[in-house]
């Protein structure tokens, strides 16, 4: 074998062994720089089962949320921003067969890295009367 080809299948060889390494499981890292958060130390990197919005598209009115495979259905939704204010109120759309889910931005405007957690049966009441979902024929 000629060494150009045995340096070359070293390297893929490595190279696969550093993106086989690179993959994750269904919590999310979260690195917060200057807060406290339990006992971890102050800038340290944490794991999260929370359910994150990661893209916004303002026109389409989507939301794409990691984590909410858990919510079974179309589920409302409220998002919140790191100081706990209301962003908006979203309802998922159906499970995909990848890890994130979409959701419709019915009120307000999340942004990313905004926590969506399930509304109150109350307003989950409320909601289902003003926001219906299509009749299909």
């Amino acid at each position: 074998m000629h060494p150009k080809a045995l340096i070359i299948l070293s390297i893929n060889g490595l190279l696969l062994s550093f993106l086989c390494g690179c993959g994750g499981s269904d919590q999310v890292r979260v690195k917060e720089g200057s807060e406290q958060i339990g006992n971890a130390p102050i800038g340290s990197v944490f794991a999260t089962d929370l359910s994150k919005i990661v893209h916004v598209d303002e026109n389409e009115r989507l939301a794409t949320l990691r984590n909410a495979r858990s919510f079974t259905g179309k589920v409302f939704l409220e998002t919140r921003d790191r100081e706990g204010k209301k962003t908006a109120v979203i309802k998922t759309r159906e499970n995909r067969e990848t890890g994130l889910r979409t959701a419709d931005i019915l009120e307000g405007y999340p942004r990313i890295n905004d926590i969506a957690t399930p509304v109150s049966f109350s307003e989950m009441e409320r909601l289902q009367k003003i926001y219906r979902d299509p009749v299909e024929e």
